[in-house]
């Protein structure tokens, strides 16, 4: 396998900017493992491991490809959820609850797939489009279904309530 050399150090002088501290000749010299001392002579995967680690601290690492993706489009249901009038901050049985029903998902939010993800977040659209949850039980009114009626207990009389 060949190893690339890197050509571009924008990242790193993007990164060294926000920390004066930083002594570029001792970086390069860790990173490479004293073969270098200079920014042109480092390998890729040598120069990504160095400003990694200067951005995200030693040890870190980028989130993958898939995690970053996932993230995405987790987020995009939630915000239609959220469109949809189902409270979505810190009510993950409730979300759970919506998507377990087999016209939504039929699956917990947090073992979808991401192509079950993508076919959500077009379902979701959709119902949106059409006026929204409330717009599909007015549906169902219309069909026959009688809403039950709600009795209020009247109020008590005061000084206040005239």
């Amino acid at each position: 396998m060949k190893r690339e050399k890197q050509n571009n150090f924008g990242r790193f002088y993007a990164l060294a900017s926000k920390n004066p501290a930083i002594d570029k000749e001792s970086m390069v010299l860790q990173y490479t493992d004293g073969r270098t001392t200079h920014l042109r002579e480092m390998y890729r995967d040598e120069y990504n491991e160095m400003c990694d680690a200067l951005e995200f601290g030693p040890g870190g690492s980028r989130e993958s490809e898939f995690e970053r993706r996932r993230r995405k489009l987790r987020s995009a249901v939630l915000l239609r959820m959220g469109r949809l009038g189902i409270n979505t901050v810190d009510n993950w049985d409730g979300i759970n609850a919506f998507c377990l029903s087999p016209k939504i998902a039929g699956k917990e939010f947090g073992k979808l797939s991401l192509e079950e993800l993508d076919a959500l977040i077009k379902k979701l659209e959709l119902i949106i489009r059409k006026g929204g949850l409330k717009a599909l039980k007015h549906e169902k009114q219309a069909a026959g279904l009688k809403p039950t009626p709600i009795f209020l207990p009247m109020p008590v009389k005061s000084k206040y309530l005239s």
